[in-house]
């Protein structure tokens, strides 16, 4: 029974993983010479989507460490 559900699940995952693409960064390459990417250019001097990303990659920081924050004090029993 446990080998059943094991092969589903991994039939699963490979399925999942096969919709990706081979590297997330081929539709770059692809745009690098087109009319959208001087657009793509133009339209992140206006919205900075890296500077977007930085925040979000701090906000996530600040999140995750207090959970894991959280998680010690409840594993010691300090809060409940």
């Amino acid at each position: 029974m446990f080998s059943d559900l094991s092969d589903t699940l991994v039939s699963f995952a490979v399925g999942v993983i096969e919709l990706l693409p081979a590297s997330p960064f081929g539709v770059l390459d692809d745009l690098s010479g087109s009319v959208a990417y001087e657009w793509l250019q133009f339209v992140n001097w206006f919205i900075p989507v890296g500077t977007f990303v930085s925040i979000f990659e701090a906000w996530l920081f600040g999140v995750g460490v207090y959970y894991i924050y959280q998680i010690v004090l409840r594993w010691i029993k300090v809060i409940e």
